[in-house]
């Protein structure tokens, strides 16, 4: 799964969310959560081609994230539904 496709399935859900109050101003705050790197913790950025999610082998719920840095030095990356540890 790519990046872009987390951050359009992230939105797809925002927008099923219930409108508390109509957005006018640009300044309120929106519900989406940027995806971070289950490693490192670093915040991926959408136009950012290195970094690579994917669903959890062993339980198939959970996503990892890797961004580029954690992928080439092969930091452990846990599962955050099930613990399970990613080389």
């Amino acid at each position: 799964m790519k990046i872009a496709q987390l951050f359009r399935l992230v939105i797809h859900k925002e927008e099923e969310l219930p409108e508390i109050r109509s957005r006018k101003s640009v300044s309120e705050p929106r519900l989406i959560e940027t995806p971070r790197c289950t490693s490192c913790n670093k915040v991926i950025h959408p136009r950012d081609t290195s970094a690579i999610a994917f669903i959890c082998p062993n339980c198939g719920q959970g996503v990892i994230i890797r961004c580029a840095k954690c992928r080439t030095i092969a930091k452990v990356a846990k599962c955050p539904v099930c613990g399970y540890e990613f080389p």
